[in-house]
């Protein structure tokens, strides 16, 4: 069911910004609550682990997200801060099963004029 943790994610939003303009010196990471995802999705023992590879604003594995990453993903896409962020860095977002959000960026490097 697509869509349903679009909530979740927009209330995170605030934090992903800050921590994700700090990835860039080193990865950030934040616990997002278990309860929470648990109260979104009753599966018994719901795995909510995803990797979300983000190139120029794009997102790169879109066979592997899970519903959560791709609603993660649509939240950042609608953000005009985080969207500019992320069209200008390479972004790496993991979930681990217990719930821990990692985020690390890299400069994307620009492309060069063969003149």
């Amino acid at each position: 069911m697509e869509g349903r943790f679009l909530a979740l994610w927009t209330k995170y939003l605030p934090v992903i910004r800050i921590l994700l303009k700090k990835s860039i010196l080193e990865e950030q990471q934040v616990a997002v609550g278990k309860l929470e995802l648990q109260i979104i999705d009753n599966r018994k023992n719901a795995n909510y682990s995803f990797n979300l590879d983000i190139s120029k604003g794009k997102n790169e594995n879109t066979i592997g997200s899970t519903a959560i990453g791709k609603d993660l993903f649509a939240v950042l896409s609608q953000d005009s801060a985080v969207r500019s962020f992320m069209s200008e860095n390479n972004i790496s977002i993991k979930m681990t099963r217990g719930a821990q959000l990692t985020l690390k960026a890299t400069p994307a490097i620009p492309v060069s004029d063969p003149a």
